[in-house]
């Protein structure tokens, strides 16, 4: 043995690829997305440690991603410790898959960085600081829109508190930029092992899990190293855009006119086209919905309130009908809510109260 090996050793190149859409089941072609036409959405698809307990020690997996793009950053985090119901004991046996880590972001096609590690942790020290991140979210009031700087900045300080933990240990991390225009969506694997020793033509994503075989069918889990699995997905539309900043408050206006049963049609369509162009140019201001879902939305919400005012026109108050296309159930004219606000034909989509 030359003794000159006790002091060095040879780099590696670790593990990081996008899979061929072929070797996704179920398959999921990916796209380039468009400036301010889409949504990108981070979501881990699965984490895995190979090793999970050294000597009396037990050990989970905990990812952390902070994700940048023009201004904004986000910051995700995925782990057991989070489910504090489930306490603090055997969280190495929880699984975490499917999780969106950030997203829905409207993407404006200037440049996007990601930054993930995948570390493993001891169980109940970071069960301790991920509980109490949790309960200091929830102290908030959960995850609303309107505060997601402070819920930012309290995963933030969790996280830190965790990683700076002795016994924390990095297992894997990926910095990832993805130059101006250039965020393709698909699924994207780390593997804390040497390029070389990967069976890539062997890979499959299958059922949201990382297996290894001939076919996805005859392919089990894939075990050999540390791993995570992050796929960038995208969205044309927000489904919970009634409760975005500045649009959930004409949940209230809208909903006081058409109820108020002392007023004609005539005076709720006045009062509505007072209120109209506010909320046009709230939709219109919004930074948080791409171009396509702003006309998408205006559009639906003037059909919606013209279709009931045509209803309580007819001056039968008994009349109901399935507004939209979300609901099956009757409702009465006058029962307006955003939340329900369905898709509507395009040539109903006219502006209702010019």
């Amino acid at each position: 043995m030359d003794i000159r090996d006790l002091f060095r050793a040879q780099g590696k190149h670790l593990f990081w690829a996008r899979l061929n859409d072929d070797r996704i089941d179920p398959s999921a072609p990916g796209v380039t997305l468009q400036p301010h036409d889409a949504y990108y959405v981070i979501r881990l698809k699965e984490m895995y440690l190979a090793r999970t307990r050294t000597l009396w020690r037990k050990s989970y997996p905990v990812l952390y991603g902070v994700f940048n793009h023009a201004a904004d950053t986000e910051y995700g985090v995925a782990g057991p410790g989070q489910l504090k119901d489930l306490g603090d004991v055997n969280l190495e046996n929880v699984l975490t898959v499917d999780y969106r880590l950030a997203g829905p972001t409207v993407y404006t096609g200037e440049e996007f960085t990601l930054l993930v590690g995948l570390y493993s942790v001891p169980g109940q020290d970071a069960a301790k600081a991920l509980i109490s991140t949790v309960s200091a979210v929830a102290a908030i009031g959960g995850i609303a829109l309107a505060q997601a700087a402070s819920i930012a900045n309290v995963v933030k300080q969790g996280v830190e508190s965790l990683l700076n933990l002795d016994t924390t240990g990095l297992v894997l991390g990926i910095q990832k930029g993805f130059a101006q225009g250039r965020l393709e969506t698909g699924t994207y694997v780390g593997i804390g092992a040497p390029e070389a020793s990967i069976p890539v033509s062997r890979l499959w994503l299958s059922g949201g899990r990382l297996k290894q075989g001939l076919d996805p069918i005859a392919s089990t889990a894939y075990e050999d190293s540390d791993y995570m699995v992050l796929d960038i997905e995208t969205l044309d539309r927000r489904e919970d855009w009634p409760r975005l900043p500045g649009v959930a408050e004409f949940q209230q206006k809208f909903g006081a006119v058409m109820r108020d049963g002392a007023t004609s049609v005539s005076e709720k369509r006045e009062r509505l086209a007072l209120l109209w162009p506010q909320f046009e140019q709230v939709i219109a201001e919004s930074s948080l919905l791409t171009r396509p879902d702003r006309e998408r939305i205006k559009g639906n919400v003037s059909a919606d309130l013209a279709g009931r005012l045509d209803a309580m026109a007819t001056k039968n108050p008994f009349e109901t009908r399935a507004w939209g296309s979300k609901t099956t159930e009757r409702q009465a004219p006058e029962e307006f809510d955003l939340a329900e606000v369905g898709d509507y034909p395009a040539q109903a989509k006219v502006p209702a109260f010019r």
